[in-house]
């Protein structure tokens, strides 16, 4: 799978957010589907998403913060997307792998 591709994807035709905070809230209102983050995501971060909403696949995709945020195109680092509807993506189709 072309992860790039499908990110860009489900930016046209989903909902996703980007932040860890915005990733974490999704989650506390039971709207996130699936969370992936960034192989440099701070290690806290991710057993603390883990803890507290074990019904939230993560994968933890290969590219560093910077490299996940060019490949969504916003010109800062995103280290956590949360994948609200992935529209005509195939980004649940990702493992958890974390």
């Amino acid at each position: 799978m072309d992860l790039i591709r499908q990110l860009k994807q489900g930016m046209n035709t989903g909902t996703l957010l980007f932040g860890q905070r915005q990733a974490m809230s999704a989650c506390s209102k039971g709207d996130a589907r699936m969370i992936l983050v960034a192989a440099n995501c701070p290690v806290n971060y991710i057993s603390d998403l883990k803890n507290s909403h074990p019904d939230v696949a993560v994968h933890q995709v290969m590219m560093v913060n910077r490299q996940l945020g060019a490949a969504c195109a916003k010109p800062f680092p995103v280290s956590a997307l949360c994948i609200i509807d992935p529209g005509q993506s195939e980004l649940l189709t990702l493992p958890q792998n974390v």
